[in-house]
């Protein structure tokens, strides 16, 4: 997938895949600097007064100046642009995770796509742990495009801990022996358990075993796909409407409020 940046002209923040600026623009790598937190706008699905789907033409198209007025870009420092915080990550580079696939490709991972999706939990060393038809599965490739929720809480983090950093130390083990029992068998992936034998059930069971040795509460599947899982998808979501947009109409803008 493309990167995405923004940047502020005619008044406008114009979302497109790359960066339209003369060389002699300052900021060094334009892209290289996340969306800053904090910014409203209004959205406004389309291009100009006359034009309410947009540009259509390919992103190419808009290359060398803006696909507004015409005029050639050049940016000041403040309104360099900057890359939109893309939500997907590589999985095995994120140790402790809760991760979100899909065999499909990233972008089936959304509110509006019917997708099967896969889940798994990475080990410390980034290998990702998954339950599907032939039993446990250990990956270290695969996983490259995947919605990643961090499981371990910094000891000093202000949010209630899902799981305390203290377990990392232990974490493979709890992963291996956890893998390891006979309920995870490829003979009984179809049996409903606690939350249903499949990749779901097998990642959540394991973050409940972790829970009752630190002597924590064990976490619903209705709470934990509430607080979890739906706030990530629906993130992606959001970034996948934005992705298709552009690709389809060369970029999109919103007015700034």
């Amino acid at each position: 997938m493309e990167s995405i940046v923004r940047f502020r002209h005619c008044g406008k923040l114009i979302y497109t895949f790359t960066p339209q600026q003369d060389s002699q623009s300052p900021g060094g790598d334009p892209a290289g600097t996340r969306d800053p937190a904090g910014t409203r706008s209004r959205g406004i699905r389309g291009g100009p007064a006359g034009d309410p789907a947009g540009t259509r033409g390919s992103p190419a198209g808009t290359r060398g100046g803006c696909p507004l007025c015409g005029d050639r870009l050049s940016f000041p420092l403040l309104d360099a642009p900057v890359a939109v915080t893309c939500p997907f990550s590589n999985g095995h580079e994120t140790p402790c995770a809760f991760l979100i696939s899909s065999r499909s490709g990233p972008t089936s991972i959304s509110e509006q796509k019917e997708s099967e999706l896969h889940v798994g939990i990475s080990n410390s060393e980034g290998v990702v742990f998954s339950y599907t038809e032939s039993g446990v599965q250990r990956q270290q490739h695969g996983w490259e495009q995947s919605l990643t929720i961090p499981l371990v809480t910094p000891s000093n983090h202000p949010s209630p801990p899902l799981l305390p950093d203290s377990i990392v130390r232990s974490w493979d083990q709890h992963l291996e022996t956890f893998s390891s029992q006979e309920r995870w068998t490829a003979d009984r992936f179809t049996e409903q358990g606690e939350f249903g034998s499949c990749c779901y059930g097998f990642a959540l069971s394991f973050i409940n075993e972790v829970r009752r040795s630190e002597v924590m509460e064990v976490i619903s599947q209705h709470t934990f796909t509430l607080r979890y899982v739906l706030p990530t998808v629906h993130c992606s979501s959001k970034y996948l409407s934005l992705y298709d947009y552009i690709l389809h109409h060369g970029y999109y803008y919103s007015t700034i409020v």
